[in-house]
């Protein structure tokens, strides 16, 4: 991008290295919008200058993402904890509506109203189904989930599987049952307790 360029020409080489890093364009677009051909823009792309430059914007505009996006941890766990708010928002206002008032169930807001067609032909009718929402509270619980886990505090429960003591070896055996002597916990016994 030497420097015998017009700053007009500096211009158009700049918007064309931000237009390629954004990644919203096809090269057909972005070589409208900086008002050149697209072989132009093809012969940019091969410069050394203009492919620093654009690594450039581009290396910037990751860090931006990385500082203030989703991609931080503390922005998706303000996200998470918004949605969790606005679900239970709407299951506080059900609650409080009128309309479910008498239903049963009505006033934990877990109820919610849908139309259904039955019948046929002349016969078809649209009622009202009340029902347990359990789309909101399956998302409500996939969210606590992601939080969870965003922040740590999710532990994926695993269940010990042992050999059957008939099935071991004399060594395997001795082991178990020296784990068994020294905490049945660890070694995966579930007794009734005495």
């Amino acid at each position: 991008m030497g420097a015998k360029s017009s700053p007009e020409f500096t211009e158009k080489l700049e918007k064309a290295c931000r237009l390629l890093a954004e990644d919203a364009l096809s090269d057909e677009q972005i070589a409208a919008e900086c008002g050149v051909t697209r072989r132009a823009l093809a012969k940019w792309k091969k410069r050394p200058g203009f492919a620093a430059r654009l690594k450039q914007i581009t290396t910037a505009y990751a860090d931006r993402a990385l500082k203030h996006g989703i991609a931080r941890r503390e922005r998706r766990i303000a996200v998470l904890n918004e949605l969790h708010d606005k679900m239970l928002k709407v299951i506080e206002e059900r609650a409080n509506s009128d309309e479910y008032a008498t239903l049963p169930g009505g006033q934990t807001g877990l109820v919610v109203k849908t139309l259904k067609g039955i019948g046929k032909g002349e016969d078809f009718q649209v009622v009202e189904v009340y029902e347990v929402d359990t789309g909101t509270l399956k998302e409500i619980r996939g969210t606590q989930e992601q939080a969870a886990k965003e922040l740590g505090q999710w532990v994926d429960k695993q269940e010990r599987s042992h050999k059957d003591p008939r099935d071991m070896t004399d060594d395997e055996l001795r082991n178990f049952i020296t784990r068994l002597k020294s905490d049945p916990r660890a070694a995966g016994y579930r007794g009734s307790g005495a």
